[in-house]
């Protein structure tokens, strides 16, 4: 399928994990753009650039991403609402030159457990540029939320990432 095509194609992706870590260390990674950034991008061969971080409802990220040698995709996070340590609800787009590609509405929905975290993650995904977007979206989230329990363990073990707690 070609870009710009009037063939819209949707998809709802429901990802969980079990995190044994406390609601707050999980949402204190993804509020603070310095730990989201070690973290977001699905592989080492690919980068998230952020060029604005504003983490509070009604503020908007912008970052590049894509292979690290080339990230020239470009997406725009809207924050809908937040509930600190429990829930958050934004719209995102991506865009490749002047081609929309997607566009969602994500939910990270954080409920403690005895021993951590369940962290669900709902991607309402209409992709404008056939399955690649959508196959993305599930690939990548997949990615990240094994590379999130990779940064939230090495915080506790004292390694590189840090668990910054939100004040």
């Amino acid at each position: 399928m070609t870009v710009g095509t009037n063939t819209v194609m949707h998809d709802t992706i429901r990802l969980e994990r079990q995190l044994a870590h406390p609601p707050s260390a999980v949402f204190a990674a993804y509020a603070d753009v310095d730990q989201r950034v070690a973290w977001t991008a699905p592989s080492d061969d690919e980068i998230v650039v952020f060029e604005a971080d504003d983490f509070r409802v009604g503020g908007l990220d912008q970052f590049r991403c894509g292979p690290r040698r080339a990230p020239d995709f470009v997406g725009t996070t809207r924050y809908d609402h937040i509930i600190d340590n429990e829930l958050i609800v934004f719209t995102e787009r991506l865009v490749h030159g002047d081609q929309l590609l997607a566009m969602s509405l994500i939910t990270w929905a954080l409920t403690p457990t005895a021993t951590g975290t369940t962290l669900v993650i709902t991607d309402q995904v209409t992709s404008l540029a056939g399955q690649g977007p959508i196959d993305g979206s599930r690939d990548g989230y997949a990615a990240i939320l094994d590379r999130l329990a990779t940064h939230l363990q090495e915080a506790v073990r004292g390694g590189s990432a840090r668990i910054h707690e939100p004040l």
